[in-house]
């Protein structure tokens, strides 16, 4: 290409500039790398246009030019088949070389920069092709329809962020301009914390209403620079282009944090939704698109970990645990159709007689290959995959048959204590499901002790009342477990109704020696 000083146009030239991100979007690949998009064929008649386009650097790598030359035509700004945001300076001259037509010549426009204007590209270039001269009605139906079409294919219908597929599209664009320019990429995966409960709680009209306040707010709050995406039900995406250091993605997670301590007006109350938010960066996490967002995947569960409300940069040893969890997770799904679950009984003895006075059923899973896994890794999986209830409810059941079988054979009847997840007490119908368990196996309530949490109970507190109450109608008793390690605040234990406190070990270790842990158990 040669290039020169500015010059006025000349007569049958153009000067008009396609909007940049419409001209990117016909590309496939690296726009930068690409040649002649597209021609269309001469014609004399006013409502058809001659054009092509091509892409190359000047000054700034990321400028797009539009190549426009015909013999007679005068069409206006804004005639042309796409929209046009005005008029370019002409840089210099080019020859377009197209394999199934002669060496032509063309002016180099500058074209503006403006707002995302997203196109089907395939399907826009398979266009220009099949019709060489189109009227440029025609275009703009066209046009019109792939615009639509686009909305429907790139954008998610609850939020109106772009969705996964355009994400991993404008994330594979940044890293490609991040390699030229030699700047940095951050990746931001945005998790609601515990949404699923929320949104079963809520209802979906309101789950969804918070989705799309979830995203306005996310949109709010990070620069206007960056792209917001929903990637998951519950998950979104943040990329920053050319932050300058890693302190800059961290004060745009700390700003997420921030901004989600607010709470959300639901339905005409109050609800507090926090997030999670796992960080990965190009180049020091790698340079494919895809395994950086699983990196920050991977970074969010780790933030979940740690007790949500959190963020997290991703590291090697941190996407190591990730694939073995998702490993356990999947074979979590199969454990009890594999009769891999089985359960240790442990007594409850009462220290001034000797005699025991109940057994704490436990679960365990011995995997075939990996062995005795713990509970303490196993269980947080299970709730987090959504099949927490399921294996509740095996444990329930498996219980009682073995009660029923000791008592078959000639044991005297004692209590059995059982643990019940988070997610189970959000069941509404959890009671209906306990009492059916029970007919099924014909156990009594009056020998069936639940364990509950602190921090299960202040989930919802009026809605667990309710429920335990209703529990204690049917006979079972009700203990609050491992008690100081959560709110450990009494005035607020005494609004529920229940049976027994377990005191957590920590305290119980130091009771023979510490004064102060002897006092608070006493």
């Amino acid at each position: 290409m040669r290039t020169g000083p500015r010059r006025e146009i000349e007569d049958g030239e153009f000067r008009v500039a396609l909007r940049m991100t419409l001209l990117c979007a016909i590309l496939g690949g690296d726009p930068m790398q690409r040649g002649l998009v597209a021609t269309l064929a001469d014609a004399s008649d006013s409502k058809r246009i001659a054009a092509g386009a091509v892409l190359f650097e000047m000054g700034d790598p990321g400028a797009t030019m539009f190549v426009v030359k015909s013999g007679e035509l005068r069409i206006q700004v804004g005639d042309l088949v796409f929209e046009v945001v005005g008029a370019g300076g002409v840089v210099g001259e080019m020859a377009l070389l197209d394999e199934e037509a002669p060496v032509r010549s063309a002016t180099v426009i500058a074209a503006a920069d403006s707002e995302v204007v997203e196109v089907d590209r395939a399907r826009l270039l398979r266009l220009l092709r099949e019709h060489p001269a189109m009227t440029l009605e025609f275009c703009r139906v066209m046009v019109r329809r792939l615009r639509k079409t686009t909305v429907l294919t790139y954008h998610d219908s609850v939020t109106g962020l772009p969705n996964r597929f355009r994400f991993q599209e404008l994330c594979r664009t940044a890293v490609l301009r991040a390699q030229r320019r030699n700047t940095m990429v951050g990746l931001l995966f945005v998790d609601l914390d515990h949404f699923q409960s929320v949104n079963e709680s809520l209802g979906f009209a309101l789950g969804d209403e918070l989705l799309h306040a979830a995203a306005v707010r996310l949109r709010e709050t990070v620069d206007a620079g960056h792209s917001v995406a929903r990637l998951l039900a519950d998950g979104f995406g943040v990329l920053m282009e050319e932050p300058r250091e890693t302190h800059d993605i961290a004060a745009t997670a700390e700003q997420i944090l921030a901004a989600f301590a607010r709470p959300f007006v639901l339905g005409g109350r109050s609800h507090y939704v926090t997030v999670s938010v796992g960080v990965s960066c190009f180049p020091q996490d790698g340079s494919d698109p895809d395994v950086l967002l699983r990196s920050a995947e991977s970074a969010t569960g780790n933030a979940q970990a740690a007790g949500g409300n959190a963020y997290r940069f991703y590291s090697s040893e941190l996407y190591a645990i990730a694939v073995d969890t998702l490993h356990l997770r999947n074979a979590l799904r199969q454990a009890i159709e594999r009769r891999e679950f089985h359960l240790g009984f442990q007594p409850r003895v009462d220290v001034s007689t000797g005699r025991i006075r109940g057994m704490e059923v436990l679960l365990r899973w011995t995997h075939p290959e990996l062995g005795l896994i713990p509970p303490a890794k196993f269980i947080p999986i299970a709730e987090q995959a959504g099949i927490i209830d399921t294996i509740g409810e095996w444990v329930l059941r498996e219980a009682c048959l073995q009660m029923q079988a000791w008592l078959a054979s000639g044991l005297k009847p004692f209590r059995l204590a059982v643990n019940l997840s988070a997610r189970q007490l959000r069941r509404a119908d959890l009671a209906q499901r306990i009492a059916a368990i029970l007919k099924e196996t014909d156990f009594s309530p009056q020998h069936l002790e639940l364990e509950i949490t602190e921090s299960t109970l202040m989930e919802d507190p009026g809605r667990a009342v309710l429920l335990l109450q209703s529990l204690r109608r049917m006979g079972i008793l009700i203990t609050l477990d491992d008690f100081g390690m959560e709110y450990s605040c009494l005035g607020y234990l005494k609004q529920f109704p229940l049976d027994y406190m377990k005191i957590d070990q920590a305290f119980m270790r130091g009771v023979p020696k510490e004064r102060d842990d002897a006092a608070i158990v006493k």
